[in-house]
C-alpha cells in the first residue's frame, strides 16, 4: 500500500492540475472576469472554504454517493444493491484482488466514469465526474473523487 503521505502528495498535484485559480496564481496571471449575462445563474451545492481542512470528507461523500448500493461498510450489500442487474462490487478487498496493491487510477477512473469505454457492458454506476461537475466547479469536484479514494483506499482488508 502507498503510505499516507504520498498519497497527500498525489493529490495536491492531481488537484493542482485541474484547477486553472492555481494555474493562474502559480503564473502571476490574472483570471479572466466572467461575461455579465441576463440569465441568473443557478446556485450550486458548493460549501464554503470548500477547500479547508475538514470540509470534504471521504467518509462523508461516500456515504452520500456510494453507500445506497455498495452499504456502508463497502461490502456491495446497500438498500439498492438488489434491484441492480450487475450485483456491487465489494469495494473493500480491492486492493487484496490487485496484489495487495490499491488500484487508483482505475478506482478513479471508474468514479470519474467520464472516460470508461463501453467495451465492458453497460454501465449502471453514475457518471459521477460529470454530476460532481454540475453541482461544483471542476476542483471540488475532483477534490471529492480523491477524497472518495482516500477513503476506500482506507477500508482495504488485508
Amino acid at each position: 500500500m502507498i503510505c499516507r503521505t504520498s498519497l497527500a502528495t498525489l493529490a495536491t498535484i492531481a488537484l493542482m492540475a485541474f484547477s486553472p485559480v492555481q494555474a493562474a496564481q502559480d503564473t502571476g496571471t490574472k483570471m479572466p472576469e466572467a461575461a455579465p449575462n441576463d440569465t441568473e445563474v443557478e446556485a450550486t451545492n458548493e460549501p464554503e472554504n470548500a477547500l479547508e481542512v475538514g470540509e470534504i470528507s471521504g467518509a462523508d461523500e461516500y456515504y452520500r454517493l456510494c453507500s445506497s448500493c455498495h452499504g456502508a461498510e463497502g461490502h456491495g450489500d446497500g438498500p439498492v444493491a438488489s434491484s441492480l442487474k450487475t450485483p456491487p462490487p465489494d469495494l473493500t478487498v480491492l486492493a487484496k484482488n490487485n496484489d495487495g496493491h490499491f488500484p487508483f487510477i482505475r478506482v478513479l477512473d471508474v468514479i470519474d466514469g467520464r472516460g470508461s469505454t463501453t467495451a465492458h457492458g453497460p454501465r449502471e454506476m453514475p457518471v459521477w465526474g460529470e454530476s460532481l461537475t454540475l453541482d461544483y466547479d471542476q476542483f471540488v469536484a475532483r477534490t471529492i473523487e480523491l477524497e472518495l479514494l482516500l477513503y476506500l483506499d482506507s477500508i482495504q482488508v488485508e
